[in-house]
């Protein structure tokens, strides 16, 4: 079989196969780069947004604080009222049987005095309880402690009318001392709730961000995974047939060098037939041509 006639054929084929393959490559090649320029925006865009929301995140936290210090004030503060209440409750019962067992009876001017006290004392007593039991608005509630704390004043200066003894008048004022402790705890609480509760509002709102930006991140990282799985299967595609191109291409050279082989070969074969013949007409003697006579003198025949 002679190659020269059978192997051109081949090296079409594979020509045109390189070209298909040259146009795919270049496809696969621009493909893979988009893929991998959207999995680089979409991580930009989830970092970026990353970026923020730990922002976010810290001031939510630094609010969260704020809020968890103020809560924290207020339990210690309704702890301390709780005690307070609790000694309060006992001096009244105190100052109460003080004042059934005195036996000295008073002018009628004294005891309107001390009946007014008791009525005064009632009242703050019906305020007290209230306070403690009733749904108030915070105007509601320092409207009421101004009310205790007047109703207070009034039941002091009545002691010192009555002219009640130093025991009583010392439990007097012990009391009034420690309704006052209540008063500013009451109202410390309810500023401090009040603080707590806009610290609390700020923090969610800080978190709603968060949620939302979450969200965004989150659908940029699903972006960012999408495209990094597309861009790595088209790079895999676009090796493989880099591959399969350098193939053919090896395979062309090896079929062009074994052509060129060939050709060669033949041409050194008709060479040497054609210097046969020339020197056998040479050496019977027959005219030679310029053709042949230069064949025979590079053979070193003549």
């Amino acid at each position: 079989m002679d190659i020269t006639k059978t192997k051109p054929i081949d090296t079409e084929e594979i020509v045109v196969n390189l070209g298909r393959l040259v146009e795919t490559i270049s496809h696969l090649r621009k493909k893979r780069d988009e893929h991998n320029n959207l999995t680089k925006e979409a991580l930009t865009q989830r970092n970026e947004i990353n970026q923020e929301m730990n922002e976010l995140l810290v001031k939510a936290k630094e609010h969260m604080s704020q809020r968890d210090k103020l809560n924290t004030q207020v339990k210690e503060s309704k702890e301390k009222r709780k005690k307070f209440q609790e000694d309060l409750k006992e001096k009244k019962a105190l100052l109460e049987e003080m004042t059934e067992k005195e036996e000295n009876v008073k002018e009628g001017d004294i005891r309107k005095k001390r009946r007014l006290m008791k009525n005064l004392n009632e009242e703050v007593e019906k305020l007290e309880w209230n306070l403690q039991t009733s749904v108030l608005s915070p105007e509601e509630e320092k409207s009421m402690i101004q009310e205790m704390e007047k109703l207070a004043e009034r039941i002091n200066k009545l002691a010192t009318d009555v002219h009640v003894t130093t025991t009583q008048t010392q439990l007097w004022r012990e009391i009034s001392s420690i309704q006052k402790q209540i008063n500013y705890l009451h109202v410390k609480i309810i500023d401090s709730a009040k603080e707590s509760q806009i610290f609390h509002n700020l923090m969610n709102q800080f978190f709603q961000q968060v949620n939302v930006l979450r969200k965004k991140a989150n659908d940029f990282h699903k972006q960012f995974l999408d495209n990094k799985k597309i861009a790595d299967i088209q790079h895999k595609e676009f090796l493989n047939k880099v591959s399969e191109k350098n193939e053919l291409r090896k395979e062309l050279k090896e079929i062009q060098k074994e052509v060129r082989k060939n050709i060669q070969d033949k041409i050194r074969s008709n060479l040497e037939e054609n210097a046969q013949k020339a020197y056998a007409k040479y050496e019977r003697g027959e005219n030679l041509s310029m053709e042949e006579f230069r064949l025979l003198v590079e053979k070193g025949m003549i």
